[in-house]
C-alpha cells in the first residue's frame, strides 16, 4: 500500500492492435474487412468484457503502417480494378467500408480507431515500428502493468503486426513487422514492470499459445493463446455465443477448434 499522501502507482492495461493486409481475391481467408481486429476490442470496451479494474488505464497501441496502406487501397477503387470481377475483389465491400468511415466523420481508418479509443476511455498510441511496443512498456513505471492483450495476425513464431502475400498469394509477414517469440526472453528486464499476481494477458491470433507460454515463463504472469487457428470472421457471423471474445476463443475453423489455452504462473 502506498504511504498516505503518495499517489498510488497506476495500473496500465496495454492492448496491442495488429493491422490487416491488403485484400487480394486469391486469399479469401484473410482480411475481407479492415476492422477484423478492432471490433473485438471495441465490443470488449463497450460491454466491459475485459472487466476493467479500478484505477486501470487502458492504452490502445496501434501498429499504423498496415492501416494506412489498407485505407489507400480501399478508399479509391481505380479504373483497372473496376474492370476486374467485383465479387472476386470485393470492390463494393471495401468502398462501402471507406464510405462508412467518412459518413461517421472519420478521415481514414486510423482516425476512426482514434475515435473508438476516445469514446471508450482508451489512450491511443500510434506505433511506427515493432520496437515501439517494447519501448512503451520500458517507459512505464515499475510494478504498473496489469496485463497485455493482442488482437491481430499471428503465427507460431510470433505476432504478425502486418500481413503480406508471397508470389503464390500465400500469407506471410516481413520480419520487421513480427514481434518474435524469441524477443520475449531478450526483454526479460521488463519483468519488473508487471504487477505481481496480475490479471491474465491474452493474445488473440492464430497459433499464439507458444507466445503466451513464453510470456508467462519470462514475465511470471498468467497468459493465454490459441494452439490452432482462430477466425476473426466470426465478428460478422451469427453465433449462439454472444460474448465476442468467447466466440473467437471457441469457434472451430477448418483446422479444428482453436484450443484456447491458459497458462498460470509457475510457483517458484
Amino acid at each position: 500500500m502506498a504511504p498516505t499522501g503518495t499517489p498510488a502507482t497506476p495500473k496500465n492495461f496495454i492492448i496491442l492492435l495488429g493491422g490487416p493486409g491488403l485484400f487480394l481475391g486469391c486469399d479469401k481467408a484473410h482480411d475481407q474487412t479492415w476492422r477484423n481486429y478492432l471490433v473485438p476490442i471495441q465490443l470488449a470496451a463497450q460491454r466491459n468484457l475485459y472487466k476493467r479494474q479500478s484505477g486501470e488505464q487502458i492504452h490502445l497501441l496501434v501498429y499504423e503502417p498496415p492501416y494506412k496502406a489498407r485505407w489507400t487501397d480501399d478508399s479509391v477503387i481505380d479504373r483497372t480494378e473496376l474492370k476486374q470481377d467485383d465479387g472476386y475483389w470485393l470492390h463494393s465491400n471495401r468502398k462501402k467500408d471507406a464510405d462508412n468511415i467518412k459518413s461517421k466523420g472519420g478521415l481514414n481508418y486510423l482516425h476512426r480507431i482514434q475515435q473508438v479509443a476516445q469514446n471508450n476511455g482508451m489512450k491511443y498510441v500510434g506505433l511506427k515500428k515493432k520496437e515501439d511496443f517494447w519501448k512503451f512498456i520500458k517507459n512505464l513505471p515499475d510494478n504498473s502493468v496489469s496485463r497485455v492483450w493482442y488482437s491481430g495476425h499471428a503465427a507460431g513464431g510470433g505476432l504478425m503486426l502486418s500481413l503480406q502475400h508471397g508470389s503464390t498469394c500465400g500469407p506471410e509477414a516481413d520480419r520487421k513487422d513480427v514481434i518474435l517469440v524469441s524477443e520475449i526472453a531478450g526483454n526479460r528486464s521488463l519483468d519488473k514492470k508487471f504487477i505481481s499476481g496480475t490479471t491474465q494477458s491474452k493474445f488473440y491470433g492464430c497459433y499464439t499459445e507458444t507466445f503466451a507460454r513464453k510470456w508467462r515463463d519470462v514475465f511470471k504472469v498468467p497468459a493465454a493463446g490459441a494452439v490452432n487457428k482462430i477466425d476473426f470472421g466470426v465478428i460478422d457471423r451469427a453465433s449462439s455465443i454472444s460474448n465476442i471474445l468467447e466466440r473467437i476463443e471457441k469457434t472451430p475453423t477448418t483446422h479444428g477448434p482453436p484450443i484456447w489455452t491458459e497458462h498460470k504462473p509457475v510457483s517458484p
